[in-house]
């Protein structure tokens, strides 16, 4: 009996599967948006008072002379040229990574430097240009969304600046004087860098920014579709899988089984 019934409720089951689907994307979506409004909750500010929203005009003329157009741009270029370059460079230094070609760690096998650079260039040729290609979409990607981010955050600042300084202050900073105003600004930037608006102004583009990472496995993808696949153990010839195998001291089953998980987690991964 029972058999007849799971047999009955399959396709009825099957039928509900698009139903469901639906419901659990719903349900996704809600709960997403839940933890938004909490966030922005969590980061809400005070209305500004009169006197502050008379101040605003002059605060944005500040802050449009501290953050013209492109400046979060900029931020991004230093940040990969100054900070993350010597990163960076070391990375390319210590070559490829052989959990992505043959799904074994260099720190599990008795290599040196130059067989994990050969071992790589028999299962991808180029990873040195995939390797660059990455490093150079993670640097325009950050940019584009730190781009989008930028009039959120000049509205929080020229908020901030407005509560922060009085008149007299926001006109000597437009002119950009020694003075004591001055001094009192370059007091008060470290403060303000972590203001409540600021962070309030940034909330509010979290869905744009989430909405982007989704997209950009995808756009990875798409900047690495004319590079040839990486190879595969059984593509690859039996004298590129003696080399192999006399390289990374591997017995041939372990080989093939690394470079099959290699191979998977490739397809599925994404750094976004």
């Amino acid at each position: 009996m029972k058999n007849w019934i799971l047999a009955l409720g399959a396709p009825l089951a099957l039928s509900a599967q698009p139903v469901l689907a639906q419901d659990a994307d719903a349900d996704k979506a809600a709960e997403e948006a839940e933890v938004m409004a909490a966030l922005t909750e969590a980061f809400a500010v005070e209305p500004l008072t009169t006197e502050e929203e008379a101040r605003l005009p002059m605060a944005r003329q500040v802050v449009d002379k501290m953050m013209p157009e492109g400046s979060m741009q900029k931020v991004i270029d230093s940040t990969f040229g100054g900070m993350l370059g010597p990163f960076m460079d070391l990375a390319a230094q210590a070559g490829p990574d052989l959990t992505e070609t043959i799904g074994w760690d260099k720190s599990e096998l008795e290599v040196t430097d130059e067989q994990v650079k050969e071992i790589a260039g028999i299962v991808d040729p180029n990873w040195e240009e995939r390797q660059r290609r990455e490093m150079a979409f993670l640097q325009e990607a950050m940019g584009e969304v730190m781009a989008a981010m930028e009039p959120a955050m000049r509205k929080g600042m020229s908020e901030a600046y407005a509560v922060a300084f009085t008149t007299t202050e926001l006109a000597d900073l437009d002119a950009f004087f020694s003075t004591p105003s001055g001094a009192s600004f370059a007091t008060k930037s470290f403060e303000l860098a972590n203001d409540p608006r600021i962070m309030s102004a940034a909330m509010t583009s979290m869905p744009m920014m989430m909405e982007q990472f989704a997209e950009m496995g995808e756009k990875m993808k798409a900047a690495m579709d004319d590079l040839p696949e990486r190879k595969t153990f059984e593509t690859l010839t039996a004298e590129k899988k003696a080399r192999l195998l006399e390289l990374s001291g591997l017995s041939e089953a372990d080989l093939k089984l690394g470079m099959e998980v290699a191979a998977e987690t490739a397809e599925s991964d994404s750094p976004f």
